[in-house]
């Protein structure tokens, strides 16, 4: 029982240190968006959307799912007594992020013509795109550093990193914003991911990690064993990057670039603010299933430890979204977007599908078993896109929220069959209760905010109290709050 609750601890901890960070950054982010909504509209929102997109597109195409495959060689190289290894895998890490950043940056150079076309009917923004491939090569280098700092789960480092280029983003985006107007999106863009690169690449160094000189064979041979799993990787990036970027382009084209900047705007709040817990966890949890994940009993113990903690505290975070979506839509950007709090709740409800599969997913990369990853990562796709074109005609703007809902509902029990096949892997009875008690709490909150909204502070407001309440005492269980009270207290005397 100690070791468990040991490894609770650690889900905790590293939760709170990366969630800190990630609180600050969505402060950050808010401002940032605040500040694009109010200077540069729904429109601008938009287009800086679509710029993102591409960029996301391109990374995936040309990044071999480094930022996954490159975490799972440094976590089980750091597992190995001899150093030498695993200062070989980070030497390997750095070449071949060099080798696709140049990459990156050539292909959104040569692609600028034919994307610009293609999205705006028109030449306007291909050189625009074209020098986003600076900002591009940065954000492939920056991915690389990340790679070493979470590969040996260097958390504060990570932490310290993403505030900094966060904050200098911030800075940037003000004036530039200001005086320029949609003219300053491509300048920020850049200023940004040099940021990034040279805050990770400090704490990078910081590690005082010794250079290996590889072989050119070495480097390839190593990379090879690497992009094997990241081809798969990148494989079902790529739709999905290019599935996103087909979404925006049929809004724009049949309903205009408002409504692209009114779905970015709901798509934020769920997959940047909401998952903000997710993605803390996953920074810490991702490298020690790897090294656990040969260990089956191990590996399924790692993985329920990590989905109780998931649903103590996402499912507050839910209910309390639905409650106020409209009014985030409105403080986090501006009254002009509160038309997508529809498309929001829907996205809101598909969430919590989402908690569950999340942990479920990183089974097949640990396992490296990346043929199998890229069929689940389709499957969710073309559920998502073929739903998102099939409801339209009927639910118009709301069919990219509940193709959303679709998407992971469909997706869930296909990663559970196969994690259950790969490891054993079947939830335990308190996650069973605790989910089928979570899931009606949350279907009946959305019932009522998106269709009886008149009741949504009587009726949800109780449903919100009483999951925080049940999440207190789960959390209180594995990890005695009363213990760290006493610490604190002591460490003040």
């Amino acid at each position: 029982m100690q070791k468990s609750d040991n490894s609770y601890k650690q889900i905790i901890r590293s939760t709170s240190i990366f969630g800190g960070s990630q609180v600050i950054t969505i402060l950050i982010g808010i401002a940032r968006n605040k500040l694009i909504a109010l200077l540069l509209g729904a429109a601008g929102t938009g287009l800086i959307s679509v710029y993102q997109s591409i960029l996301d597109t391109i990374k995936s195409i040309t990044g071999f799912g480094i930022e996954t495959s490159g975490v799972r060689e440094v976590a089980k190289s750091a597992e190995e007594q001899e150093k030498t290894e695993l200062y070989k895998t980070i030497s390997t890490v750095d070449t071949w992020s060099l080798i696709l950043a140049g990459l990156s940056a050539i292909v959104c150079i040569l692609c600028a013509y034919p994307i610009g076309l293609w999205l705006f009917d028109n030449t306007e923004h291909t050189l625009k795109i074209a020098i986003l491939s600076v900002s591009l090569f940065f954000m492939v280098l920056a991915a690389g550093q990340t790679v070493i700092l979470q590969g040996l789960r260097q958390i504060g480092y990570m932490v310290k990193s993403a505030i900094i280029w966060n904050l200098t983003g911030l800075i940037a985006a003000i004036p530039l914003y200001y005086y320029w107007r949609a003219e300053g999106i491509i300048p920020v863009f850049i200023v940004v991911s040099i940021g990034m690169f040279y805050s990770a690449y400090y704490y990078r160094r910081r590690l005082n990690i010794p250079k290996i000189k590889l072989s050119f064979g070495e480097v390839k041979a190593r990379g090879v064993e690497m992009l094997r799993l990241g081809f798969f990787i990148a494989s079902a990036a790529i739709p999905t990057m290019v599935g996103y970027f087909i979404i925006r382009a049929f809004l724009t084209n049949n309903i205009g670039l408002e409504s692209v900047g009114l779905y970015q705007a709901a798509w934020s709040i769920t997959n940047v603010y909401l998952s903000m817990i997710l993605k803390s966890m996953g920074s810490d949890f991702y490298p020690r299933l790897c090294s656990v994940i040969e260990n089956k009993e191990g590996s399924r113990k790692l993985i329920n430890e990590q989905t109780y903690i998931v649903l103590i505290l996402c499912v507050p975070a839910i209910l309390i979204l639905l409650l106020v979506s409209k009014l985030a839509l409105a403080l986090l950007y501006s009254s002009e977007f509160t038309g997508a709090a529809s498309v929001l709740n829907w996205q809101i409800l598909g969430t919590f599908a989402k908690l569950l599969s999340w942990p479920l997913g990183f089974i097949l990369l640990a396992k490296g078993k990346g043929a199998i990853y890229f069929a689940t990562e389709m499957l969710y796709l073309l559920v998502y896109l073929g739903s998102t074109y099939l409801l339209y005609p009927y639910f118009g703007f709301d069919a990219v929220g509940i193709a959303y809902l679709l998407g992971y509902v469909i997706y869930l029990p296909v990663v559970f069959v196969i994690g259950k096949k790969l490891t054993g892997f079947k939830w335990a009875s308190e996650n069973l209760t605790f989910g089928i008690f979570s899931f009606i709490l949350v279907l009946l909150a959305f019932v009522i905010v998106q269709y009886k909204p008149e009741y949504s502070i009587i009726a949800v407001v109780p449903m919100l109290v009483l999951s925080a309440t049940v999440s207190f005492i789960k959390l209180n269980k594995v990890f005695p709050l009363k213990s760290v009270r006493n610490k604190l207290n002591k460490n003040k005397k």
